[in-house]
Parts: structure tokens; sequence; C-alpha cells
């Protein structure tokens, strides 16, 4: 059976460990190798193998068992890619590339903001922030997107705001981001992302254009770490920082 050529290095990976699983060098019920050891045999960084590894539980090839590892479970008939189920397909970026692209195109998107924000403005993701913290703690996603888009809005710019929707849409619609999404601690995690909201606000409200963006920059940057703690499965891990930096260093 030929399999279709993949677009993205998670993909590609995937690719690779699903050949390995129907030709049988990774049997029904063994245990996959380690993340690491797979990512120095394949040349990818972790984070492309935990992306290509959620791929293949949703094609329903492989078992998550946390803290033990990833098992190969009986090849279905025809094994299909994720998709999505709306009127078009999901984009194909992984959770940590949707991630990175957000860190740079929103942290910009705030600095933007705060030299146009309205008191207006302000009252709204205010009211924002005050419903969010009395939400049901597995409810994030309204409220959060309300309170990213009123940014994007503040900016009076219908591009920036397009933009802003694009980028949520593909994350509702993204099967590798829901499912590792589901894995997060969210009572823990929502109440973090509410603290990261204020430290947002704030900086808006002082028109801090350089605070915001640094504010909004590690907001995005908590979530990808809270993404990939979400997604390990061995005892003993650390950050692959292979695709993201620490710090704000792009001035617009």
């Amino acid at each position: 059976m030929q399999l279709p050529a993949p677009q993205r290095l998670y993909q590609k990976t995937g690719l690779q460990l699903k050949e390995r699983i129907l030709s049988g060098r990774y049997k029904e019920g063994e245990r996959l190798p380690a993340e690491r050891d797979l990512a120095e045999e394949l040349g990818v960084s972790r984070t492309v193998v935990r992306e290509a590894l959620i791929m293949l539980e949703l094609q329903g090839l492989v078992e998550v068992r946390k803290g033990s590892g990833i098992y190969v479970l009986t090849p279905p008939d025809e094994p299909q890619a994720a998709r999505g189920d709306d009127e078009e397909d999901a984009l194909t970026a992984g959770p940590f590339e949707m991630l990175q692209a957000r860190q740079l195109i929103e942290s910009q998107i705030a600095a933007f903001a705060a030299t146009l924000i309205t008191k207006n403005d302000i009252q709204k993701l205010m009211e924002i922030s005050q419903q969010a913290r009395r939400e049901d703690r597995y409810q994030d996603s309204e409220w959060d997107k309300r309170f990213h888009l009123k940014i994007a809005e503040s900016t009076q710019n219908a591009v920036l705001v397009y933009l802003v929707e694009k980028l949520w849409h593909q994350r509702d619609k993204n099967q590798l981001w829901q499912k590792l999404h589901d894995r997060i601690d969210n009572r823990q995690s929502l109440d973090s992302w509410c603290d990261d909201h204020d430290v947002i606000l704030k900086a808006l409200i002082r028109r801090d254009s350089d605070g915001a963006q640094k504010a909004m920059w590690q907001h995005l940057e908590n979530t990808k770490e809270m993404l990939f703690k979400a997604s390990t499965l061995e005892e003993e891990d650390e950050i692959d920082y292979y695709l993201f930096a620490d710090k704000a260093t792009l001035k617009g």
C-alpha cells in the first residue's frame, strides 16, 4: 500500500513510524522506543516526535499509557489521517507550531493595541476577565478567545482581527490540539491563564507597548509549557526548546 506524501515534519515522522507498525517492525502490544531515542534516530526534535505520536493515536495505531509509554494497537483495516469535521479541513500544523505562530503574531498585536486602546476596550476586557473567573473551570475556549479577539479589535485593524480569528478557528478544529488540550489539568491551568490575562490587561491600561508584548509572549509561552508537560509520557523529562525562545526578542 502506498501512503500519501506528508506535508509537515511531524507528518513525515508519523509516516515513518506508521510504516514500521504496518510492516510489523513494531508489533501489536509492543511498547515503542522512548521518544528521546526516536528523536535521535529520526533526526528530529522531541516536540516533533510527540506531535507525530498524537497523530498516530488519533488514527488508532497506538495507545498512550501515561507514565508507561506508547503501545502498538491492532492497525485498523483502513487507517485514516486525522481531519476536521467542519466544511474545511483543519490546519495541518501541529499544536506547538501553531503556538509559535501565535506568539509571533499576537505579541506584536498586543504591543500595537497598547498604543490605540480606548477606555471602552479596556472596560470590555475587564468584563471578560471577571466573567472568566466565574466560568466553569473546564470551559476555557470561549472567554479566552473573546479576550484575544478583543485585543486584536483594539488595534482598529480588520486584517489583524481576521488573522486572530483564523488562528482560533484552526485551534478549535485541529484534532491534535484538542487531543493534547484534553490532557491538561484544567483547574490549575485556567487559573494561570486568568492571571496571565490580568498581566496583559494591566500593561494595556498603562499603554505600555513593550510590557504588553512581553506579557502576551509569556502567556503563550506558559501555554506551550503546559501542553508540553501534558504530552510527557516518560517519568523524567526536559523541556525541548527546538521551536521556541524564552523571551520576546523581536521588535516591531
